[in-house]
């Protein structure tokens, strides 16, 4: 399986591009590309999940919740009054 490339152009800061080919392990501007555009899109896409997950647990609190409340009677049933 081959990848599609896309070739552009673009304009860097000079001082950027310095400091991440000292930190990054790419010997390639476009490698150095790559790697910080698929970190960014695994960041986002972990915010993105994060989100997701607080939402459907919110949702699935608030139906827990309304069985809870729902049962509350039938859970008292033939307990002894202490």
């Amino acid at each position: 399986m081959t990848e599609a490339l896309m070739r552009t152009t673009v304009v860097l800061r000079d001082d950027l591009v310095k400091k991440a080919k000292r930190l990054s392990n790419q010997t390639t501007l476009s490698g150095l590309l790559n790697t910080c555009l698929a970190d960014w899109i695994a960041q986002h896409s972990r915010r993105e999940l994060k989100a997701r997950l607080i939402e459907e647990y919110r949702s699935g609190r608030q139906e827990s919740h309304r069985t809870s409340r729902e049962f509350a009677h039938v859970d008292k049933e033939d307990w002894p009054l202490w």
